[in-house]
């Protein structure tokens, strides 16, 4: 029950003993509420409550963020966190990097290893394309023929077609791919030969490019 200030002053005044401490809220607007509990929808906007002894001392004050504070607080919480994992990641990251190499030389050696095999691929994915597409160019004369005999394409025919054509699309799509892994492969080596220069202190050595 909400008890005005005025009243609780007199009733300390005098001398009304407190079976309990009464509690004492300050809300988000500044107005200051007292009482043996605080309701609910009182709490709720309360920025500060503490109690308040049988001798009128405040005690116990604690102090009541808002949504947007409590947001901001775990917002910056889970920053810091984030940035830790990150610092823990490029210390394993970096530890990894110089067991792996003794020199610049042996970073171009891995590079150029993984760009054989990344270039070996797309060299097999242009093969099935060169491939599908030879059929493909095969199938499109003999439609031709019919379209030029006034005749109707055969159903088997057109979906042959279809399914070459399908099968290019797909290839090309691997194709796309297997590039830009060829392309991240030669970026992630020179990031972690940057990297490596900066942990040994050592200025940049002739590249022995792919």
């Amino acid at each position: 029950m909400k008890i005005l200030t005025l009243l609780f002053v007199a009733a300390l005044g005098a001398g009304v003993a407190q079976a309990a401490p009464l509690k004492k809220c300050v809300d988000d607007k500044g107005r200051v509420y007292y009482g043996d509990s605080i309701p609910p929808e009182v709490e709720a906007k309360c920025r500060s409550s503490s109690e308040i002894s049988s001798r009128g001392l405040e005690k116990k004050k604690t102090t009541h963020l808002s949504e947007e504070e409590k947001q901001a607080l775990a917002d910056e919480a889970a920053k810091k966190k984030e940035d830790e994992q990150k610092a823990l990641e490029q210390q394993r990251r970096d530890k990894a990097l110089l067991l792996s190499y003794s020199d610049e030389k042996e970073i171009d050696l891995a590079r150029d290893r993984n760009l054989v095999a990344a270039q070996t691929r797309i060299d097999g994915i242009q093969l099935r394309i060169n491939s599908v597409q030879g059929r493909l160019d095969g199938l499109l004369k003999q439609r031709n023929t019919y379209v030029k005999r006034g005749k109707a394409v055969p159903e088997d025919l057109q979906a042959e077609i279809g399914g070459a054509e399908e099968e290019i699309g797909k290839f090309r799509d691997s194709m796309t791919k297997a590039k830009q892994a060829f392309e991240e492969i030669k970026a992630r080596f020179e990031d972690d030969k940057k990297r490596y220069r900066r942990l040994k202190g050592t200025s940049p050595a002739t590249d022995n490019a792919f």
